[in-house]
């Protein structure tokens, strides 16, 4: 898929932008996962609330972290060529989906197969 100038330009300023709002995000809960609480001083409801707060906190870090990887390499591919091109079947992923979602890797064909064998694989 070639893309016209404007249209990388396009696509690198909604990736550079998710990149920053990823990187605000990982930070974010990277801090409170540090936080340093004393457990000792709270009653048992309290400290479970805190416990789940974290997890889910450190879960949704997790799930930050591989998105900033994809929107990382989303970028490395608009430089170096590769940017909207499936990397199941090398077809050009479609523009709207493109628009949705600038890091895709796949088109939406290939989406929902590598989803189907995700969820066969853990079924």
């Amino acid at each position: 898929m070639k893309l016209k100038k404007t249209q990388v330009a396009h696509f690198r300023k909604k990736l550079l932008e998710k990149r920053r709002q990823l990187e605000e995000e990982v930070g974010r809960s990277a801090l409170y996962g540090k936080g340093q609480e004393d457990d000792s001083i709270k009653d048992l409801g309290d400290q479970a609330t805190t416990a789940y707060t974290r997890e889910f906190l450190f879960e949704l870090g997790n799930g930050d972290r591989r998105l900033l990887k994809e929107v990382m390499e989303a970028l490395r591919k608009l430089e170096e060529g590769g940017f909207g091109a499936c990397e199941r079947c090398g077809e050009a992923i479609a523009e709207k989906r493109l628009e949705a979602l600038p890091f895709a890797r796949y088109c939406i064909d290939c989406q929902r197969l590598v989803e189907q064998e995700e969820k066969a694989a853990t079924g």
